[in-house]
C-alpha cells in the first residue's frame, strides 16, 4: 500500500471507528488495534528512498513523501507504542468515562498526522501533517481530569509557538531559496555565507524544542500528562513527544550544521552547542522537579523533560557515538515513558487515583503491574542489562571523548537524581503498607498485561541484543556523512573501551540466580500489619494514620524549595494578555447599538484616510 492510501485509511478509518465505536466501545477499540498493527507491518517493510507525490504545489513544487532511514527509525518507534497502547485501549476503555467514539476517532486522525510528519520530504507537508497530530492529540487531552481542558489549551498555545516560528521560517526559506525540499534546503543553507541561516536553523528548532518539552517551552508537560486520559499519556510521552525530536533531528543533521556552521567547542558548532546547553538545562529541571512530585503522573512527565535533554544533547554533539547515543534514546525512553505510564493507567484503572501517598503496598494485589514499572523504571535510569543503559552509556562516552565535563557532570547529576525520582513511586504506590480501602484491589485483565509484558520483553531483548536497533542507526548515520558506530553482534565499540551486553546480562543473571536461592533457603521476615506496632508508647490505631511517602525527599526538596519558576512566569503573561484582551473587549463590542454605529464609523474614516 502506498503511503498515501495508508494515511488515507487512517482519515476515513476514524470515521468507521467512531461508528463502530458508537455501537460497541471494545468493537471500535479492536478495529483500531488492528489497523495500527498493519501500519507497523507496512511501515516495516517500505523500502527505503521510496517516494511518491501527494500534491501539487505553486511554482511547480510538489509535496512529496519519501522514506529515508531517519523517518522509517521514528516511524516504526511510533508504530510500536501506538499499536501496543491500542491494545490496552481495549479493555481499558471499558471503564473510563470518557467519550470513547471520539477518542478512537480522534486516536487514528492524530496517527494520520504522525506517518505524514516522518515521511514528508519537504517542510511544507511536513507542517501540514504536524498540525493534523496536534489538531488529534489536542481533542483527546480534554477527556482526561478536570484540569484537562486548561491542560489542553496549554498543550495547543505552546505546540503553537513552536509550530509558527516552523513556519515563518518556512516561507522565508521559499522567499529566498524558492524551494522547499529537504535536499535542496540543505544544499542551499550549506552554500549560504549570511546569518540568515541562523535564523532558519534556531526557528526550525524552536518547533521540536517545544514538542519536546526542552526549555523554555517545557512547562506544558506537567499539566497535560497530569490531566490527559491515563492510557493516552503513554502514547503522549513516548510517541508524540518523539515528533519533536525527529524536528530536532532534522534541524541539526538533515541540515547539516556542521557544514554550516565553523567549531567552537571540539568541532561542536556554536549552534549546537547552545542547543546542547538547553539540553543541560532541561536535565537539571526536570530531574530536580520530579524529584517533588507526588502525583505519579507529572513525575514522570517531568522525567521526560530531562530525558528530552539527553536526546538533545547526543544529537547535538554530531560525534558518531554521540549521535547514535541520541538516537537509541529516542528508542529507549519511548519504550520506557510508555511501559510506565500504562503502569500508572493500570494502577488508576484500580485504584482511581494518581496521588502516590494514597496507596501502597500494590506489589501484592497488582505483581506484574508492579514488574512492569520495575523494569521501565530501571530502563529509565539507566541500569544495566536494559537497552536504557546502553544509550545513557553511549552519550557519556561522547562527552568524555569531546571533553566535555560540565555537561557530562550535568547528565551524570540527571542520572543519580533519576534513582530518586524513581524509587519515589516504587515505595509509594507498590512497596509499604497496603491500605485497608485497596484491600479487595486486584490485578488488571490479561488484555492490558499482554502489552505491558510485552514491553518488558523488548526492553531486556535490546538491552541484550541491541543489533537491530543499532542497524538503523549505523544507516541514518551513513547517509548524513556522520562516521558510523562501530558495533558487531553483542559488542559496542567506542574511543573509550567496548561493552558486551551478552556478558553483562550473564553476569546480572547468575547475580539474580544467587539471590532467588538465598531468598528460598534463607528464613523470610515476618509481615507485620500496620497497627501491629507503636510509636511514641502508643499503638497506631488509625490504618492510614500517617504515609511516608509524604514529603518523600523533602530534605532534598527544601533546598531548592524557592527556585524560579517558569509556570508561573507565563501565568502572569497570560493573565497579562488576558487583561489586554478584556480592555479591547470592553472598548469595541458595546452593548448599545450607539457603541457598535461609532466604531462602524471610525473604520469608515480610517479605509476613507488609507485610500486617500
Amino acid at each position: 500500500m502506498s503511503l498515501t492510501n495508508l494515511i488515507l485509511v487512517f482519515l476515513f478509518g476514524s470515521v468507521v471507528s467512531y461508528l463502530l465505536t458508537k455501537s460497541n466501545r471494545v468493537l471500535g477499540s479492536i478495529f483500531n488495534f488492528l489497523l495500527t498493527a498493519y501500519a507497523l507491518y507496512e511501515i516495516w517493510n517500505l523500502n527505503i528512498n521510496y517516494s511518491e507525490k501527494l500534491f501539487g504545489l505553486f511554482n511547480n513544487l510538489e509535496s512529496t513523501f519519501k522514506v529515508t532511514y531517519l523517518g522509517k527509525y521514528f516511524a516504526l518507534v511510533s508504530m510500536i507504542i501506538i499499536s501496543f497502547v491500542a491494545f490496552f485501549i481495549i479493555e481499558w476503555i471499558k471503564k473510563k468515562g470518557i467519550k470513547p467514539a471520539a477518542f478512537n476517532a480522534f486516536m487514528l486522525i492524530m496517527i494520520s498526522g504522525v506517518l505524514g510528519v516522518f515521511f514528508a520530504n519537504d517542510l511544507l507537508t511536513l507542517y501540514i501533517f504536524w498540525e493534523l497530530a496536534v489538531l488529534g492529540s489536542f481533542l483527546i487531552v480534554p477527556m482526561g481530569k478536570e484540569d484537562s481542558k486548561k491542560a489542553a489549551v496549554i498543550y495547543a498555545v505552546t505546540s503553537a509557538i513552536g509550530s509558527y516560528m516552523y513556519l515563518y521560517a518556512t516561507f522565508a526559506i521559499f522567499k529566498r531559496y524558492g524551494v522547499l525540499s529537504f535536499e535542496q534546503v540543505s544544499q542551499q543553507l550549506v552554500n549560504d555565507s549570511s546569518l540568515f541561516k541562523w535564523f532558519i536553523i534556531l526557528f526550525i528548532a524552536s518547533a521540536g524544542i517545544a514538542k519536546s518539552g526542552i526549555f523554555p517551552l517545557h512547562t506544558w508537560l506537567r499539566i497535560t500528562h497530569g490531566n490527559a486520559p491515563d492510557a493516552f499519556s503513554a502514547v503522549l510521552s513516548g510517541q508524540l513527544v518523539k515528533m519533536g525530536s525527529y524536528v530536532l533531528a532534522i534541524a541539526i543533521s538533515v541540515f547539516p550544521t556542521v557544514q554550516m556552521f565553523s567549531s567552537f567547542y571540539h568541532g561542536i558548532p556554536l549552534l549546537n552547542y547552545l542547543l546542547i546547553w538547553l539540553g543541560n538545562i532541561s536535565i537539571l529541571i526536570g530531574t530536580f522537579m520530579a524529584i517533588r512530585q507526588n502525583d505519579m503522573k507529572q513525575l514522570i512527565a517531568f522525567s521526560s523533560i530531562a530525558n528530552g535533554g539527553y536526546i538533545l544533547v547526543g544529537l547535538g554533539t554530531m560525534n558518531s557515538i554521540g549521535y547514535a547515543g541520541g538516537l537509541f534514546h529516542v528508542f529507549n525512553h519511548a519504550i520506557a515513558a510508555a511501559m510506565i505510564f500504562l503502569s500508572f493507567a493500570a494502577v488508576v484503572y484500580r485504584t482511581g487515583t494518581t496521588k502516590i501517598d494514597e496507596m501502597g503496598g500494590l506489589i501484592w494485589r497488582m505483581p506484574w503491574t508492579f514488574v512492569t514499572y520495575l523494569v521501565g523504571i530501571i530502563s529509565l535510569a539507566g541500569i544495566p542489562p536494559t537497552s536504557g543503559f546502553i544509550s545513557k552509556w553511549m552519550i557519556f562516552s561522547a562527552l568524555v571523548n569531546k571533553g566535555m565535563f560540565i555537561t557530562l557532570a550535568i547528565t551524570f547529576i540527571g542520572s543519580v537524581g533519576s534513582f530518586l525520582y524513581v524509587f519515589r513511586p516504587l515505595a509509594g504506590v507498590f512497596l509499604g503498607q497496603l491500605k485497608r480501602k485497596h484491600a479487595d484491589v486486584k490485578e488488571v485483565p490479561g488484555i492490558m498485561l499482554i502489552p505491558m509484558l510485552l514491553f518488558v520483553v523488548l526492553v531486556l531483548f535490546i538491552g541484550v541484543y541491541p543489533k537491530p536497533v543499532l542497524d538503523y542507526i549505523s544507516s541514518i548515520e551513513k547517509v548524513l556523512g556522520i562516521k558510523p558506530i562501530s558495533y558487531s553482534g553483542f559488542e559496542i565499540v567506542t574511543p573509550l573501551g567496548k561493552w558486551n551486553t551478552l556478558t553483562v546480562f550473564t553476569m546480572f543473571a547468575v547475580g539474580f540466580i544467587i539471590a532467588t536461592v538465598l531468598y528460598l533457603i534463607f528464613p523470610r521476615g515476618k509481615r507485620v500489619e500496620l497497627t501491629d506496632q507503636y510509636t511514641g508508647g502508643d499503638y497506631l490505631y488509625n490504618y492510614d494514620l500517617y504515609h511516608y511517602a509524604t514529603g518523600f525527599y523533602r530534605f532534598i526538596e527544601r533546598l531548592y524549595d524557592r527556585h524560579p519558576s517558569f509556570e508561573k512566569l507565563y501565568g502572569m503573561l497570560a493573565v497579562f494578555f488576558r487583561s489586554i484582551g478584556d480592555i479591547v473587549t470592553d472598548l469595541i463590542y458595546k452593548p448599545s447599538p450607539s457603541g457598535y454605529v461609532f466604531w462602524i464609523s471610525v473604520v469608515i474614516l480610517i479605509i476613507y484616510w488609507v485610500r486617500w
